[in-house]
């Protein structure tokens, strides 16, 4: 009965907090895209703002806001180049974080530039998404709503990732063990660990043992009348078990920051192959037209 009321006191272990970083460093290549897009984005905001005052009716019909559509269509091509060294051309100079900088900072210029091209036309003042309107200059229409998305799912994918990026790293600061695969070779080490201890011990001690770590039982609650030969080791098996449970209650929220990040990945994918089906087929209809244009040939 003694032995009973001591266990009942034993305190939850606390597992050794390891400090750890969750933000990764800025890198010069973030500042160097910066800058360029800077660069371009300013250089087309001037012409764009002076075109306004010079032209009667400025749109993507006639330049210099016609050509703000190549602009634009580049800055997409290099966005995608973030896919593309991350995928299948590993061997490209710089890590994933400088592409991926470029990625950031190109696709913002690419629809600010875009929507200088459409000259905001069925954006502002009045948003209009109208079957007619979708093939509209050669779907312009469709291109610009689906970079449109695209920009917005990717600036809240990149919200999304800072912050269950931060929920991880919380989780691997505070449970003492680190990030998933850490946890759960550490799980599997305290499962191999409690059959040990369980091992040719009473029915009582291994019914305990196991509803604790399949949830059915409360951790604070004793087994009955257990002999006293097995005291001491169910004492070291009861501080394994809190630190079991705590560690699985980290696993289960650092899989689910992880599946947070994944779906949204899956999402700004599937939309990215749509707003690049749209965007292509506006600029091989657009490319089309002003060859003919080129040629003599009267296209509008």
């Amino acid at each position: 009965m003694l032995a009973s009321r001591q266990t009942n006191q034993i305190p939850s272990p606390d597992l050794k907090p390891v400090q750890r970083i969750w933000r990764t460093p800025t890198t010069r290549a973030a500042w160097l895209w910066l800058g360029i897009a800077l660069v371009v984005t300013v250089i087309a905001g001037v012409i764009y703002f002076y075109t306004l005052k010079t032209q009667q009716y400025p749109g993507p019909y006639y330049d210099p806001l016609r050509l703000f559509g190549i602009v634009s269509f580049v800055l997409v091509l290099l966005t995608i180049a973030y896919t593309l060294r991350r995928r299948f051309m590993r061997h490209l100079p710089g890590n994933v974080q400088g592409w991926l900088w470029l990625h950031t900072w190109c696709g913002i210029a690419a629809i600010i530039i875009a929507l200088w091209h459409a000259n905001f036309m069925n954006i502002y003042p009045y948003f209009t998404l109208m079957p007619s309107t979708l093939i509209e200059g050669n779907a312009g229409m469709s291109a610009l709503y689906g970079l449109l998305l695209l920009v917005l799912t990717g600036i809240i994918g990149r919200l999304l990732d800072t912050w269950q990026a931060r929920v991880i790293a919380h989780e691997a600061n505070r449970n003492g063990v680190g990030i998933q695969q850490a946890v759960e070779e550490r799980l599997h080490e305290l499962d191999l660990t409690i059959g040990r201890l369980s091992a040719g011990k009473s029915a009582a001690f291994k019914d305990y043992c196991t509803g604790v770590l399949q949830g059915r039982r409360a951790l604070k609650a004793m087994p009955p009348d257990l002999p006293a030969h097995e005291q001491a080791d169910f004492q070291r098996t009861w501080e394994i078990l809190a630190q079991h449970r705590q560690l699985v209650q980290s696993l289960k929220r650092q899989k689910r920051a992880r599946n947070i990040i994944q779906g949204w990945r899956y999402i700004h994918i599937t939309l990215a192959c749509l707003g690049f089906a749209a965007i292509g087929l506006h600029s091989v209809l657009e490319l089309a037209k002003l060859t003919l244009q080129l040629l003599g040939h009267n296209v509008y």
